[in-house]
């Protein structure tokens, strides 16, 4: 309707009103526009708050992870100390066993530290991660992928160090447990069979288990750099705006 009235002022010669058709015309589509921006300014905020708290909930998770697998392998350094100390003095306490067999039972059994990255994922594959805050954020977060993915880089040199002496253990200890046991601080001495006086005679057995000890002793220290790289991207993302 409004470009209609300008052709009409226009062939009627009507300039002072062609003139006010013009700047209506201006107007609409200015404050369309800003309209528009302002629609996509509150949508990026909204989206960026979205993000941010799945950030912080993947980074809750992975805390919690990792935290668990830390508190797993002291234990496990806990067991292998009393496996060391009765295997060096040849001696093992009768109410000591059930721990001693945990120890060999769960020695090896540790993870690498954990990092969610659902958010990340998808922040990179959609390449909105531009929205999250302030640049100094936006590197925290890049950081704490970096070092999550060089601790996990080492697990092939991890394993390979470890294995051959894992394997050596259970070549010399049987376990007829009923099922599957996640992460014993003790065993049922029924169910673990070997004869003690061989093993703490057994030089290599000794040593076996002394470098998983040493072993589990380097993952706990990469899920310890990992957890409190974490911790502070949490932090940080928990107080930005």
């Amino acid at each position: 309707m409004i470009l209609r009235r300008l052709i009409d002022h226009v062939k009627s010669q009507h300039w002072t009103m062609v003139f006010l058709d013009f700047v209506i015309v201006v107007l609409g589509v200015f404050i369309g526009l800003q309209a528009q921006d302002w629609n996509s300014a509150r949508n990026a905020r909204a989206d960026a708050r979205e993000y941010r708290q799945g950030l912080i909930t993947d980074m809750e998770l992975s805390v919690s992870r990792n935290q668990a697998q830390i508190n797993y392998g002291r234990l496990q350094v806990k067991q292998l100390n009393l496996v060391l100390a009765a295997l060096t003095s040849c001696h093992l306490d009768t109410e000591k066993k059930g721990v001693f067999d945990a120890g060999l039972y769960n020695m090896g059994k540790f993870d690498l530290p954990t990092m969610v990255m659902g958010t990340i994922n998808e922040l990179n594959s959609t390449g909105e991660f531009k929205l999250i805050g302030a640049p100094a954020l936006r590197r925290a977060i890049s950081n704490t992928v970096r070092v999550y993915r060089t601790t996990v880089s080492v697990e092939p040199q991890l394993t390979g160090r470890i294995m051959p002496n894992v394997n050596y253990v259970r070549l010399r200890v049987r376990f007829v447990l009923d099922r599957d046991l996640s992460y014993p601080s003790s065993v049922d001495p029924d169910k673990v069979f070997y004869d003690f006086g061989k093993l703490c005679s057994d030089e290599k057995f000794i040593n076996a288990v002394a470098a998983v000890r040493e072993m589990t002793l380097a993952n706990n220290a990469l899920n310890k750099w990992v957890l409190d790289r974490e911790a502070r991207l949490l932090a940080t993302l928990e107080k930005a705006p």
